[in-house]
């Protein structure tokens, strides 16, 4: 094993328990300091994420009709100071529930330390997936990052340009065309870094994406079975609020159809696993060159 390719969502952390519960939080308060519906306000949601094809795109309650219709005519500033308190909530939320998986950090460490690289990929915007791996401190464990290139907008305050800056050699943005299953991917990731595809790992999920892809580009495919388990509850706020539209539906309906045979490489409960899968290639290619 000389490359181990990453997903990040629920490979790395719990990502749905993370944003479920901070945008959950952040509508309350919404709907406490508007006076509106909330409904209404999911709906609102909704539609800018469809536009920016991104569920995670910061500051979007700065364009949500409810806010503009009630400020217009205030200044940026005068608006972040009254929502303080919605976004504050959702960061606090974050704060507590945007956690690594067990083992995550100890497992990344020791495979920089013996030499090998570890490559992010992720159908995440890159300035989002970027801003996570600082945040969780582990992109020191990186060599290089692939994510959808997402056009956000900046840091409303002017003062904090750095927000959506990323390192140009180790951030690769990906168009949204890009996207898993698509195999190409994850050979041309090999190919990038010097790696044949039965020299590498990808780790994942999602079955009908990550495992398929990886399967189907001849890469050792380890499912993060521990990844799928979180609180169910959890999942109508997002799909309430989803950028997806509806042939994004229904290519998903599709992928879990055409992929609801496929069978991971292996299965695992925590991500330290990924050690012994690498010991046990680095016996078997020391057994074939004793033979």
């Amino acid at each position: 094993m000389r490359l181990v390719i990453t997903d990040l969502d629920n490979t790395l952390y719990d990502w749905v328990t993370y944003f479920a519960k901070s945008f959950s939080a952040m509508i309350d308060q919404l709907v406490r300091l508007l006076n509106i519906d909330r409904e209404l306000i999911l709906d609102q949601f909704g539609s800018i994420h469809r536009a920016h094809h991104n569920s995670e795109h910061p500051f979007a309650v700065l364009e949500i009709p409810a806010v503009k219709e009630q400020f217009a005519g205030k200044t940026t500033a005068h608006v972040l100071e009254f929502l303080e308190p919605a976004l504050s909530a959702f960061n606090e939320e974050r704060n507590k529930n945007l956690k690594l998986y067990q083992s995550v950090q100890s497992t990344l460490k020791i495979f920089r330390d013996i030499g090998i690289p570890v490559v992010g990929h992720t159908e995440s915007v890159a300035a989002n997936a970027y801003f996570r791996l600082r945040k969780l401190d582990i992109w020191q464990y990186f060599d290089h990052l692939y994510a959808i290139d997402g056009n956000l907008l900046p840091h409303p305050n002017s003062n904090r340009g750095e927000y959506h800056a990323l390192p140009k050699r180790t951030v690769e943005k990906l168009p949204l065309s890009e996207r898993k299953p698509n195999p190409q991917l994850l050979l041309n990731i090999c190919a990038r870094h010097g790696v044949k595809p039965d020299d590498a790992l990808y780790v994942g999920d999602s079955l009908a994406r990550d495992m398929s892809m990886a399967k189907r580009a001849g890469i050792f495919a380890v499912w993060a079975q521990y990844g799928t388990e979180y609180n169910r509850d959890l999942w109508p706020i997002l799909a309430r609020v989803t950028h997806w539209s509806d042939a994004d539906v229904a290519r998903e309906t599709q992928l879990k159809e055409l992929y609801r045979h496929v069978e991971p490489d292996i299965s695992i409960q925590s991500f330290d696993q990924l050690l012994s899968i690498h010991h046990s290639s680095t016996k078997g290619r020391l057994s074939e060159a004793a033979s």
